[in-house]
């Protein structure tokens, strides 16, 4: 089941290698070990998608990639979770973990509305990054950790359920 419903949500080698950011790398993507899909290459692959997801900067996948390269984890499961935070999810995200850094450090909590210039990113960055940059990483390490624990359980639990069926099959004929 797990890795059924994993495969399904996992974008494909080739659209993977299409990202601009992945063509650095695309070299060290062909010989690492990133395509392999087992309990442990998945499971790390969903620690370090999600945990990527909440970082605050820009090209997530490609902190993911190289991340996969080094630790050796599935690549597109990696790419799929940092798509938690997509365009839709973002500001609602990125607003939360602010709020816990800012409540974490004891600091007062800024009415701000987000503007794409350089300027807003200039004013407003400098005033929120360390509680937002706090936030992030203990909802990063938080949701990975629960991540990484929920796909190794199922996983392992898939593959007791289908060992248990094999059994069963056999004693009936």
């Amino acid at each position: 089941m797990p890795r059924k419903a994993l495969k399904r949500i996992m974008p494909n080698k080739d659209q993977v290698m299409q990202g601009k950011s992945m063509q650095l790398i695309s070299a060290l993507l062909h010989r690492s070990g990133v395509w392999h899909f087992n309990r442990r290459y998945a499971a790390r692959a969903v620690l370090i998608g999600v945990f990527c997801a909440f970082i605050p900067l820009p090209m997530q996948m490609f902190i993911a990639a190289i991340i996969c390269i080094l630790v050796k984890a599935n690549l597109p499961l990696s790419i799929a979770c940092v798509w938690i935070t997509n365009p839709l999810t973002i500001a609602p995200i990125f607003y939360t973990t602010y709020r816990l850094g800012a409540f974490i450090l004891d600091v007062p909590v800024s009415d701000f509305e987000i503007e794409l210039s350089v300027r807003w990113a200039q004013e407003e960055l400098g005033r929120i990054w360390k509680p937002l940059i706090l936030g992030s990483v203990i909802c990063g390490t938080a949701f990975s950790a629960l991540a990484y624990t929920t796909v190794d359980l199922l996983w392992r639990w898939s593959t007791v359920k289908r060992w248990q069926n094999r059994e069963h099959r056999h004693r009936k004929k």
